[in-house]
């Protein structure tokens, strides 16, 4: 009779344990997602960026079939006089997915089509690159974030190490690499901080243009607290790995230039000729001066500061998944 009881007791302990554990969310083990290569392990960078780059390609590849999907239909409806009820609820939830509004159904189709469009590969992994540190952050191993994308409701994601006190979000966690490129595509088509971009490869295609990474990257002015530093670092990777881009050749790459030093000159004053003879007055005052050679300031050195394509993996980003 006591083992029975001495065995029943072990049993509840164990059930109280793995309760006990499964309440303590915020200590839990940190599991790294089994499918996300260990970049890091890679000691070759040709290699790394290759197997990096082939990750993300299917991805990529079914979020812009996606969106391709999308754009084809608001086109078809955009040439019809009136639109089916069907057609009319599938508008309204694309509408309502992209956060835009218009008093009628053919002003719907012509704003969403400034949302509904492709981004292209080359900003797409150059930002993942830059953000995950070629996909050795932890929020990649943890989370299958890849963008560094935020949310801002209590166990939505990892809660960042240096996040700041009083801060309340938490770096957003998905299930599969297609959930996170999905929403970083939804994230820059639909947020108002990245219109800028939008308004660019709208242009881009009413003058029938490429829509051109380089181009698109000055639109990423406020993902980054870096600002214009963000947006040159991004188009410096860009420019870096241009041989891993399957369509190269369409790429502006004089867009991702560095800029050109600035060559600062101090011109100097004519000279001024002493006579041989000066006579001094009473009210005369001597000034000593010291001969010197116009000076050329050197140019600034622009340190090209992606040559070896690191990030640091956990700083913060500023890219929220609620806008």
């Amino acid at each position: 009779m006591q083992k029975k009881i001495t065995i029943l007791l072990l049993f509840i302990g164990l059930g109280l344990f793995g309760f006990y554990t499964a309440l303590k969310s915020d200590d839990a083990i940190e599991v790294e997602k089994s499918d996300v290569p260990d970049f890091a392990a890679f000691n070759d960078v040709t290699a790394k960026k290759t197997a990096f780059f082939n990750y993300l390609q299917p991805a990529f590849d079914t979020v812009t079939a996606e969106v391709l999907a999308e754009r084809a239909l608001l086109t078809q409806w955009q040439a019809k006089t009136t639109l089916t009820a069907q057609e009319q609820t599938q508008l309204q939830y694309m509408a309502s997915m992209y956060k835009v509004t218009a008093n009628n159904d053919h002003a719907l189709i012509n704003a969403l089509l400034l949302h509904v469009d492709v981004i292209p590969e080359e900003l797409v992994f150059s930002q993942s690159a830059n953000e995950t540190g070629w996909g050795t952050s932890r929020f990649v191993k943890l989370g299958h974030n890849f963008f560094g994308q935020w949310c801002f409701s209590k166990g939505c994601g990892i809660v960042p190490n240096q996040r700041e006190q009083g801060a309340a979000h938490e770096v957003a966690s998905f299930d599969s690499i297609e959930a996170s490129v999905r929403s970083y595509f939804r994230n820059i088509n639909r947020n108002q901080s990245y219109l800028p971009l939008r308004e660019i490869r709208s242009e881009l295609r009413k003058n029938g243009e490429v829509i051109d990474a380089c181009a698109l990257a000055a639109g990423l002015i406020n993902y980054s607290e870096r600002k214009e530093a963000y947006i040159a670092e991004v188009r410096a990777m860009i420019r870096h790995n241009s041989q891993f881009w399957r369509n190269n050749e369409n790429t502006d790459y004089s867009l991702c230039a560095a800029p050109k030093p600035v060559v600062t000159e101090i011109v100097a004053e004519e000279a001024i000729v002493l006579p041989d003879v000066i006579t001094l007055t009473p009210d005369s005052t001597i000034v000593e001066a010291e001969n010197s050679d116009s000076t050329i300031v050197e140019p600034n050195k622009v340190a090209d500061n992606v040559e070896n394509d690191t990030a640091t993996p956990e700083k913060p980003i500023k890219s929220a998944v609620a806008e």
